[in-house]
């Protein structure tokens, strides 16, 4: 199983963007020295009371201070944009990392984001597949005449073209019943989202491989998780250094309406600390960690898990010791 770093928005607003941006590039070099697989980076705008800084230059700077690493959009968020937009970005990158670039993608759930791009939150989940098919086609062919519902060109000629044949693997982000759905039957893996713990996930697996088998496609070959993730010396140092960041992180989702984008049997699960805690994050010592992570590829097949090690206030001195701590985990996988 690949271990990843996921860069998500948790740096509180105000704080230096110099300093951030550095602290950035020393963190995943690090993660690189530490065994680390792949680092991931998303997609959000507007995401007060943090600052974020654009996916597709981060993830190409990032991309050079650790040539090593599998590049991870995780995700973007495709009905905000142009496919043709995307389909070139997705390719510059495939490009840039020497084919080691995943693209991660979904719909977006908050309607701050959908106004400012003047696109309809209702149709989303309509203008992801259409893009999604305009994309793979604009990867694939040399000229492309599209007319959709939402996209309409007529010989469009791509200007650049992934290095994978005939293009990055398309992991499709799930948080509900439909996004499973949709992620078995248009997409090359599902994304599993880290509000998905429990019977939930085992639920959303099942209707995965099933919806995949219905449409007679074959298993993934690739299955990324995404997991809160706190790690400590001892259990109680890593539930002591994660509480109060993990707590501020998910009152911010919720203050973004992300409840609202969840299947009615999932919402229950985004319930108090301890709840979350024991149905969907990694937290402990470096060998319990091992041992969750470890059960996820035997119930799940999980190849791909993606660990949020930084939450909001938490200095870059402690982030670095717990990318180090998290080396120790990868030793004990491999």
């Amino acid at each position: 199983m690949e271990v990843g770093f996921h860069l998500g928005p948790v740096v509180l607003t105000g704080t230096d963007l110099g300093t951030q941006w550095r602290e950035h590039i020393d963190q995943v070099a690090a993660a690189a020295d530490h065994g680390f697989g792949f680092f991931s980076v998303g997609t959000h705008f507007a995401v007060h009371p943090f600052q974020y800084f654009n996916i597709y230059p981060w993830l190409a700077r990032l991309t050079a201070a650790a040539p090593e690493l599998t590049v991870v959009s995780s995700v973007v968020l495709v009905p905000l944009a142009n496919p043709l937009e995307v389909a070139e970005q997705v390719a510059t990158l495939d490009v840039l990392s020497g084919g080691r670039f995943r693209f991660g993608c979904g719909l977006g759930y908050r309607p701050v984001e959908f106004d400012m791009f003047e696109t309809s939150l209702r149709h989303r989940a309509a203008r992801f597949t259409e893009a999604l098919e305009v994309m793979r086609r604009l990867w694939a062919e040399d000229t492309v005449t599209h007319h959709g519902r939402f996209f309409h060109f007529d010989e469009v000629r791509p200007g650049v073209r992934p290095v994978q044949d005939p293009h990055p693997p398309v992991w499709i982000a799930t948080n509900s019943e439909p996004a499973t759905r949709r992620a078995a039957t248009v997409g090359d893996a599902p994304f599993w989202s880290p509000f998905l713990g429990g019977e939930a996930l085992r639920r959303h697996h099942e209707l995965h491989e099933r919806t995949r088998r219905e449409h007679g496609r074959p298993a993934p070959a690739e299955v990324p998780i995404a997991r809160e993730f706190s790690i400590g010396r001892t259990r109680a140092q890593a539930i002591e250094d994660g509480r109060a960041g993990m707590i501020r992180k998910w009152e911010v989702y919720a203050e973004h309406g992300l409840q609202d984008s969840l299947s009615e049997k999932d919402k229950e699960l985004t319930g108090d600390f301890e709840e979350m805690a024991r149905e969907t994050f990694i937290l402990g010592d470096p060998g319990e960690c091992a041992e969750e992570i470890a059960r996820y590829g035997e119930e799940f097949g999980i190849t791909h898990m993606k660990l949020r090690v930084q939450y909001p206030g938490m200095p870059h001195d402690k982030v670095m010791e717990r990318i180090a701590l998290t080396g120790a985990v990868i030793e004990r996988l491999r």
